[in-house]
């Protein structure tokens, strides 16, 4: 096999529905975190790549906010996790454009 036969595959961690809109958010070992609509089998945002793995979101009960967690996730055993490795809660103020459901066409 050569370099355009391979592919790097990340863990999915978390799946997160929203409580209102029904969207729902996965985030993965990658550090990316995407909003989709299932209905429109469309994503509906794309966050930045965190400094290391996302290890669990959540949505607050009215899904104005969204809640996550970077930290090691042990994909790469003990000899992964360095002393700099970034463990942080983060919160994001959800806009509906994220979430909400796109118009069927």
């Amino acid at each position: 096999p050569n370099a355009k036969d391979q592919s790097l595959v990340y863990a999915v961690k978390d799946i997160s529905f929203h409580p209102v809109h029904g969207t729902f958010s996965t985030c993965g070992s990658d550090g990316t975190i995407h909003f989709w609509d299932k209905d429109a089998r469309t994503r509906l945002k794309t966050f930045e790549a965190a400094p290391g793995p996302i290890s669990a979101t959540t949505f607050n009960r009215n899904g104005t906010i969204f809640a996550y967690a970077v930290s090691y996730d042990w994909s790469k055993g003990h000899s992964g996790m360095t002393p700099g490795h970034p463990n942080k809660l983060m919160l994001h103020a959800c806009k509906d454009d994220e979430v909400k459901r796109r118009p069927k066409k």
